[in-house]
């Protein structure tokens, strides 16, 4: 990799991604669980009980609000997707919300209904979740 800085570049799920994530995360992280081409894992569990798909993932758009979706919808989909393509039945969801300082309430409660009834739609749960408040300006810190 020849950056020095992460570009926009490298959030697009091409080269410029596979590069870094194999790069830096893979080269810190990597371990016999972890496969940096896939977006889930199948982790060892109970036989008799069936095999567990874990998963994460995380949504940036603008606008947040859009034709015909916005960020909510969004997170569940792509999550859901995630799952599905690995031949799971996606149950549970883990919300991570990162807000930064300053956002419209009512605009907020708009976007996490929104995520409530695709969830509800495709008959998963969010199971647990974080919330942080950033500065304004911070959202592109890890």
């Amino acid at each position: 990799m020849e950056d020095s800085r992460v570009l926009l570049a490298h959030g697009n799920g091409g080269r410029y991604m596979r590069e870094l994530i194999e790069q830096v995360f893979v080269k810190h992280l990597g371990g016999p669980l972890l496969d940096a081409s896939a977006d889930a894992v199948t982790l060892p569990w109970n036989p008799a009980d069936g095999e567990l798909v874990f998963t994460t993932d995380g949504f940036t758009v603008q606008p947040l609000e859009f034709p015909g979706g916005d960020i909510g919808s969004l997170a569940v989909h792509g999550t859901t997707n995630d799952l599905a393509v690995c031949g799971a039945v996606p149950r549970y969801l883990a919300l991570n919300a990162f807000i930064e300082e300053g956002f419209d309430i009512a605009r907020l409660e708009r976007l996490i209904a929104s995520l409530s009834r695709a969830a509800r739609e495709l008959d998963v749960q969010v199971a647990c979740g974080d919330t942080k408040v950033l500065r304004q300006g911070e959202g592109g810190v890890l």
